[in-house]
């Protein structure tokens, strides 16, 4: 007999792992706290990356504004550093 439950339980998991293999990661390897401003599709995120640190996947496919230093277009499980007030791919 197919248990539905567990079916769409395991289709949910799938889905999640997914996404965070397709994920986005910021790296602010600055000693400065940054306001971020994630763009994706018509909405637009707030937020701030304090220094050396990791914001681990932010997106799947966005444009990443960092205040006062730049904006990049990213998407699948690109890597962005924010290093010597400069914003790059990894």
């Amino acid at each position: 007999m197919i248990n539905t439950k567990q079916i769409t339980r395991s289709a949910g998991v799938l889905l999640l792992l997914a996404a965070s293999v397709c994920a986005v990661d910021l790296k602010n390897e600055d000693g400065t706290r940054y306001e971020v401003k994630i763009h994706e599709g018509s909405t637009t995120l707030n937020t701030w990356i304090d220094a050396n640190t990791t914001s681990s996947s932010i997106c799947s496919d966005c444009e990443i504004e960092v205040v006062g230093v730049g904006r990049i277009k990213v998407k699948g499980s690109e890597k962005v550093v924010i290093k010597d007030g400069k914003l790059s791919k990894q």
